[in-house]
């Protein structure tokens, strides 16, 4: 099957222009064609890729073009990007994955949770509190330096029982755990080695998915 192409960016950038549902039913046959099948495509072979490492087998999630509008203003019908995860068996239905995201002008690599569940907040707070919070703000740094970045955290104040001036104050304040690395060219995905280039890419954010990944499956169920 086909792998993204410039035609994919070309069609991403011509939705960002057009974006209703006429023009998307006129040039349905385009979208096939241009994202969805190399959406498919490169989802497979990176998750080949990934499995290669002995991450066990590795599930893929092409998110929907469709835009959820319950409780969105902005009302227009398509997302136009294309965004997929990529979660390791081992790390268990809401382990942590790897991201990626596809749209003109922009490629974002990423790996972490997106929203913990209240079972995984509590032993993220738990174990980001103690030594093993210390281990992963050396991680973070060291990707931080090398150009990664984080959102803003999600609360303002540091839940209780922690001190508003615990030395991870950041870390407390998420509800989940994204560590990203953008770049404004996207040509690196593309091709059929785009998978590969990606793959390569990924492998710094071993530690991060590591950490969460045993931290994760080590939290009690919550009764």
């Amino acid at each position: 099957m086909t792998m993204f192409s410039q035609e994919t960016i070309d069609f991403l950038a011509d939705l960002r222009a057009n974006n209703t549902r006429d023009w998307f039913e006129e040039n349905r046959s385009t979208y096939h064609a241009a994202v969805r099948d190399p959406a498919k495509a490169f989802a497979g072979a990176l998750s080949k890729l990934l499995e290669a490492r002995g991450q066990g087998e590795v599930s893929p999630k092409i998110f929907r073009i469709n835009r959820d509008l319950r409780f969105s203003k902005d009302k227009t019908p398509y997302n136009t990007h294309v965004h997929m995860a990529f979660r390791p068996g081992n790390a268990g239905p809401d382990g942590p994955a790897w991201m990626v995201g596809l749209e003109p002008g922009k490629l974002s690599l990423g790996a972490g949770i997106m929203g913990f569940t209240p079972r995984q907040l509590e032993a993220w707070r738990k174990s980001v509190a103690g030594p093993a919070g210390e281990m992963l703000q050396r991680d973070l740094d060291h990707l931080l330096k090398r150009g990664a970045s984080l959102s803003d955290p999600d609360l303002v104040r540091v839940p209780r029982p922690h001190a508003a001036d615990h030395p991870r104050s950041h870390l407390l304040r998420r509800k989940g755990l994204v560590v990203w690395s953008h770049t404004d060219d996207p040509q690196m995905v593309l091709g059929p080695e785009g998978p590969a280039r990606c793959a390569d890419r990924l492998k710094v954010f071993a530690p991060v998915m590591i950490w969460l990944s045993e931290t994760m499956r080590a939290a009690p169920a919550v009764i």
